[in-house]
């Protein structure tokens, strides 16, 4: 998916936001947009799997439409979709981090497992951020959690994990692939 085709989905995606009046959601399009411009504003992005890339980045903030429907399903149903969106979250948002990293820092192709490291902190402080403030917008003491939000984070943790999974097993057969190749040089 190129960034031409997002900026289509995401006009219509506005439109949808703003005909349903949930306009409190128009942040997280515009955010997540804004991530698509710069990661398609740069060379070396577009010389990998941009458009699966793009694809997968852009189709995540779909979870919005689970937000936006107006009814409600059993609560057995709603805990297990929550669950779901926030260990796709997790996934997500650190397979987006470790490519900025990759992009945008200073840290060696070489050690991709210090931006993996770097993805997974990130991202969980930013799921921690994010439950401080639903806090703070309840009106509950900041750094006492409930359990809902335990479960928030627990699955954003369980995210981040399975991310950091992919992430060993690439660099094992990235190895394997290195010395496999070598080998064969003799």
């Amino acid at each position: 998916m190129t960034i031409q085709h997002i900026r289509i989905l995401n006009i219509i995606f506005v439109a949808f936001i703003f005909a349903t009046g949930t306009v409190n959601f128009l942040w997280y399009i515009i955010a997540m947009h804004a991530s698509l411009e710069i990661l398609n504003s740069c060379l070396l992005y577009l010389r990998h799997q941009y458009k699966l890339y793009n694809c997968i980045f852009w189709a995540y903030s779909l979870v919005l439409l689970e937000r936006l429907r107006p009814g409600h399903l059993s609560a057995t149903a709603e805990v297990a979709i929550n669950c779901a969106e926030h260990l796709f979250f997790g996934i997500i948002i650190c397979i987006k981090v470790y490519i900025y990293t990759a992009l945008f820092s200073t840290i060696s192709t070489a050690a991709r497992i210090k931006r993996a490291l770097l993805a997974f902190v990130v991202f969980n402080l930013i799921g921690i951020f994010n439950e401080v403030f639903q806090n703070d917008l309840g009106g509950r003491s900041l750094f006492v959690f409930i359990p809902d939000s335990i479960k928030d984070m627990q699955m954003n943790l369980l995210g981040a994990a399975v991310f950091m999974v992919a992430v060993f097993v690439r660099i094992s057969r990235l190895k394997k692939h290195a010395l496999l190749r070598a080998g064969q040089s003799f």
